[in-house]
């Protein structure tokens, strides 16, 4: 684990506030990077707040004030365990759309049964038509539940 220093701090604070304007981490005191392969995760104060992958700047899987601005879509509980494994998610398993988004958006994967996120994903279509379709890919995994990300931020 690393420690960011004072610049590298300020320009992932300016980085996140493009991509989360309505989070403020300004108070946060300690910022760290752990890397993991070509990604990393920054934890905030002791908890792993912020990962970066080849698709950008995310928040955590544990970072609920990022994750509840996203918008949501609940899998069956069937599902969970693929996605959980990386898989991309299917149209079939999918139970409820719970916000509109358009194609390219991040939004979060919950279980049908806690509510709990297992998955972020990137929209492959908007959401009117996720909710037309009955059958293919609709929504691309990028950070889960499980992944090396994921397992780097429970140490």
């Amino acid at each position: 684990m690393r420690r960011l220093k004072d610049k590298e701090v300020k320009a992932l604070l300016r980085e996140l506030a493009v991509v989360f304007p309505k989070l403020d981490l300004k108070s946060a005191k300690d910022f760290d990077e752990v890397t993991v392969g070509e990604d990393a995760v920054y934890f905030v104060d002791g908890a792993p707040l912020i990962v970066r992958t080849k698709v950008g700047l995310l928040p955590s899987l544990r970072f609920a004030k990022a994750i509840d601005l996203l918008p949501h879509v609940v899998v069956d509980m069937g599902a969970v365990a693929h996605i959980a494994n990386g898989a991309d998610i299917m149209r079939p398993g999918i139970r409820e759309l719970r916000s509109d988004f358009g194609k390219g958006n991040l939004v979060v994967m919950v279980d049908e049964k806690f509510g709990k996120p297992i998955a972020l994903g990137l929209a492959e279509v908007e959401s009117t038509e996720m909710k037309r379709v009955s059958k293919g890919k609709v929504i691309r995994s990028v950070h889960y539940v499980g992944d090396e990300l994921w397992k780097s931020s429970t140490k």
